[in-house]
């Protein structure tokens, strides 16, 4: 008896590189989207450590250097998104699992928190003061 095979489906390597997950790809884009992110903003901001001349072909006319860098700022927040979505796909599932609280509960303890934000505020508040004074008096 003649045993079928079943015909085997060529992949394609395009596909096959795209899906592949690199060791350091994401720290890479990381480092990327953020180096271009801080430049895009030194652009928009007008800094005089990054400008584009207006000599330069196509970005120097006009508002082009602008419309550049909020374009290459939109696709940097898009790398950064790519790079933190993997890290928090895991929690979602975990964060369905809690069981949160009642509003009067939640209400009850977030008084709480903040008054003790303002007393643990004042107590370094005033040591701030006391060492100031007391090394003033040394000095």
């Amino acid at each position: 008896m003649a045993i079928k095979q079943k015909p085997v489906e060529q992949k394609s390597k395009l596909l096959e590189v795209l899906t592949t997950e690199y060791k350091w790809e994401n720290l890479l884009l990381g480092i990327l989207a953020t180096l271009s992110g801080a430049l895009a903003m030194m652009i928009i901001s007008g800094s005089t450590l990054l400008q584009i001349n207006e000599n330069f072909p196509i970005l120097g006319q006009g508002n082009n250097g602008i419309i550049f860098a909020w374009v290459l700022f939109a696709i940097s927040v898009f790398g950064l998104i790519l790079v933190v979505y993997p890290f928090f796909l895991p929690a979602i599932p975990e964060l369905k699992k809690i069981s949160w609280p009642s509003w009067p509960k939640f209400l009850d303890h977030g008084v709480r928190v903040l008054i003790f934000l303002f007393i643990l505020t004042g107590m370094l508040l005033l040591y701030d003061i006391l060492i100031i004074r007391l090394l003033g008096g040394i000095l």
